[in-house]
C-alpha cells in the first residue's frame, strides 16, 4: 500500500514538518514507532530526528540516509496532526539499522 493510500504513517516514513511560526523553519523527522501501533488510530507517534546539516556524521547512534543523518538517540512522541508532510521513505536497511541503534540506547548495550 502506498503511502499516499495510508491513513497513518508508517515506520520508515520520513515527513517534513511545517514551517515553525518562531523561525520558518521546517525539520525532517521518520517514523520509528512500529506498524502496529501507528496503525491503532493512537493519537501520537515516535519519530527520530534527521539532521541535515554538516554537523553529525554516521556513527554507532547515527545512520546515514538520502534525506540526512537520523540521530538514534533523538527521539520524541509526537502528536499525529503535528507530523507535517509526507517527503519520503527510508531504505529497508536504514529502517532496520535505526531500530537496532534506538533499542541499543534504551538498553544501554
Amino acid at each position: 500500500m502506498s503511502s499516499q493510500a495510508r491513513p497513518w504513517p508508517a515506520q520508515g516514513d520520513v515527513l517534513i514538518s511545517d514551517p515553525s511560526p518562531l523561525t520558518g523553519e521546517r525539520e525532517l523527522y521518520t517514523v520509528v514507532s512500529a506498524d502496529v501501533y501507528n496503525s491503532a488510530g493512537g493519537r501520537t507517534v515516535l519519530v527520530a530526528e534527521i539532521e541535515t546539516g554538516t554537523r553529525y556524521r554516521a556513527t554507532a547512534f547515527a545512520t546515514e540516509t538520502d534525506y540526512g543523518i537520523v540521530l538514534a538517540d533523538r527521539v520524541v512522541w509526537l502528536p499525529v496532526d503535528m507530523l507535517g508532510q509526507h517527503f519520503g521513505r527510508l531504505a529497508p536497511a536504514q529502517r532496520e539499522q535505526v531500530t537496532v541503534q534506538i533499542i541499543s540506547i534504551l538498553r544501554g548495550s
